[in-house]
Parts: structure tokens; sequence; C-alpha cells
């Protein structure tokens, strides 16, 4: 069973009724921390792919955005992924990918793996025309598995929801 917990605030408050749901792009989740070794490698890497497809559809079905598919910038993406460990700390990066693909906001997602029972999912999202942070918060939940992890992005989409944002 996961358990969450609430480390940060939202940033931003809910858009007003009526207003255009802002164009967001949604990066693939990143894994930090202690990875516990080589033999997990295609574990996350699954486990990231998982969580980063529901995530999509999960933010998009709650229709407070409308979800920019990622994979026309792919070759920019990749490029990046090439310069920096991770998209969610590279000093703005993900702003050229919003840029590219005409976004609103960019929204990235990571994973702190602190053992194999403490794990941490962040994210933020970033406005695109002024690189300003719009929301951010951080959940912790334990255990590193498909059920732990499904349960974190479920979280995070429902709090989303539930704020407005």
């Amino acid at each position: 069973m996961a358990l969450f917990i609430c480390a940060e605030s939202a940033l931003a408050a809910a858009p007003d009724e009526g207003t255009h749901r802002p164009r967001l792009v949604i990066l693939d989740v990143e894994l930090t921390g202690d990875l516990g070794g080589p033999e997990f490698v295609a574990q996350h890497d699954a486990r990231m792919k998982m969580a980063s497809a529901r995530l999509r559809e999960n933010v998009s079905r709650t229709g407070l955005y409308r979800v920019v598919d990622p994979a026309p910038a792919q070759d920019l993406i990749n490029q990046l992924e090439s310069q920096y460990r991770y998209l969610h700390d590279c000093n703005g990066c993900d702003l050229d990918i919003g840029r590219q693909l005409e976004a609103d906001q960019v929204l990235v997602a990571w994973v702190n793996r602190v053992s194999g029972l403490i794990l941490t999912l962040t994210y933020e999202i970033h406005d695109v025309a002024t690189g300003q942070t719009t929301a951010s918060k951080t959940f912790g939940f334990r255990g590193d598995n498909d059920v732990a992890w499904t349960r974190a992005i479920d979280y995070l989409v429902r709090d989303q929801q539930q704020s407005g944002r």
C-alpha cells in the first residue's frame, strides 16, 4: 500500500472558468537518487514509460489542459538528453521543447528513489513565455513497484484536479 505525504505547496491559483485551457507538454517522468544497481535498469525504464503515459492520459482526462504530444519534438528531446542528465534540472531547456511545440506550459516530473521503500514524486509546471514555475508539489510514497508508482501518478493528477491546476 502506498502512503502519500505532501511536501511542497502549489504556487499558482486555479484558472477562471471559461478561460482557454493551456496547452501543456508533459515530458517523460525521470528517475533520480539511488537507482538500485544495474539489475533494476529494465524495470525502471518500463516503469518510467508506464508512469509517463499514465500521467499524460490522466491529465488529459481532467480537462484542465490540452495535453500536447511531445513526439514532434523528439529530436530536440534526444539532443537535450544527450547534454543534460535530467530535463527537470537543465536550466530551462524544457522551455525550448515547449516553444517548439507551441505550448503554454511544460510539466516535468521525477521520482527520487531514496531506497526500495522510500520514494518521492515531484512535479513542476513551467510557463513557457516567462520561465516561471506556476505549480510545484512533492508527494512521498512507499514501494518501488508498479502499484506504488501508479498510485503516486493517480494521486498527483487527483491533487491537480482538486486544486484546479
